[in-house]
């Protein structure tokens, strides 16, 4: 699974604020006015908020444009060198995109954004301890917009090291944090499955279900949990809408499986 995916804002405003900026630098007469340190920040923000924009449009010429120009303005801009580890992972070039994620970090180390986004990073490339690492310095930022999605990322990746209570108590401050993102709860359902405890697991999956969409793993556990507590016409809603809905997925292949071992015995 894409952790959390890297999560990048579209700030329609640094748009307007930019052309404002650039349309007022045209009009002023005064070389000092233009070049001050003032307006050079701000002219650093926009650039760095237009490239990211871009990149969540999935323009990537105008985002390496505006990130470019955060880069000559300012090559140790934390926020440009994460704009470009961004950038260079959306054209997968890896070895690029991690090279500028270490330097943001290097440049400010309470940079949690780009901490969170590199964790992403390593998690896509399988160096999940790695990310389990990062993430673990990511929750700890109080402050941080992003930090309930990050609490999830953490119980993913410490579940995957072999660290089930730290994930399991990740994933319940996820949703302390935020009830209403849904992750947690198939999470948590999925854990408690595993454990044997099949009621809490269907409590957690049908708040899972209250608040989105049927995904592929949620009907598979599903349709396992109704079969623990022997409800025939459960399994059998459940395995019509894994059919239905995901007819290619990696868990309607094991539901197959499952369903000739059943008959079998």
């Amino acid at each position: 699974m894409r952790v959390a995916g890297v999560a990048v804002l579209r700030i329609w405003l640094a748009a307007l604020l930019s052309a404002l900026v650039m349309a007022g630098c045209a009009t002023e007469s005064s070389t000092v006015a233009r070049t001050s340190p003032v307006s050079m920040d701000q002219a650093l923000e926009d650039h760095i908020q237009l490239g990211l924009g871009y990149i969540g449009q999935g323009n990537r010429e105008s985002a390496r444009h505006h990130l470019s120009k955060a880069m000559e303005i300012n090559a140790n801009s934390a926020g440009a060198h994460n704009g470009m580890a961004l950038l260079y992972e959306m054209e997968q070039e890896n070895a690029l995109a991690e090279r500028h994620y270490r330097r943001a970090i290097a440049l400010d180390r309470n940079y949690t954004r780009a901490r969170n986004n590199y964790g992403a990073f390593l998690y896509q490339q399988q160096r999940v301890d790695e990310a389990y690492r990062q993430f673990q310095v990511v929750v700890r930022d109080t402050a941080y917009a992003q930090r309930p999605q990050a609490f999830i990322s953490l119980g993913v990746t410490a579940s995957q090291l072999g660290h089930e209570k730290e994930a399991v108590e990740a994933w319940n401050r996820a949703i302390a944090l935020n009830p209403r993102l849904s992750t947690p709860y198939l999470e948590l359902a999925d854990y408690q499955f595993r454990e044997g405890d099949y009621p809490e697991a269907r409590r957690y999956l049908a708040a899972y279900d209250s608040l989105t969409r049927p995904t592929a793993r949620s009907l598979w556990l599903g349709l396992r949990l109704e079969h623990r507590f022997g409800n025939r016409d459960g399994v059998a809603s459940k395995a019509l809408a894994l059919s239905k809905l995901f007819p290619y997925s990696q868990e309607y292949l094991e539901y197959q499986e499952w369903l000739e071992n059943e008959q079998n015995q």
